[in-house]
């Protein structure tokens, strides 16, 4: 699946016999749905960051951070 379907699909603009089509091809299982899946967020993601949109943060990304940054250290 080509990211050109993917934006469309996230700008409403795929027509409904193709959305379908997309939604049984991401499905768990599908050949490539993982990767696919991934790519749809990462876009929807980077849409959302362009357009303004805030998302609530409680702490879980910096705490990842610092758990990785421990481990790069040795002391995690």
């Amino acid at each position: 699946m080509n990211d050109e379907t993917l934006y469309a699909f996230l700008d409403d603009e795929l027509p409904p016999e193709r959305v379908a089509e997309l939604l049984s091809s991401l499905e768990q299982g599908a050949p490539g749905a993982a990767d696919a899946r991934d790519r749809l967020t990462t876009m929807q993601l980077i849409k959302d960051a362009v357009a303004g949109v805030e998302a609530p943060d409680d702490g879980f990304t910096l705490r990842i951070l610092r758990r990785l940054d421990a481990h790069r250290s040795g002391r995690g």
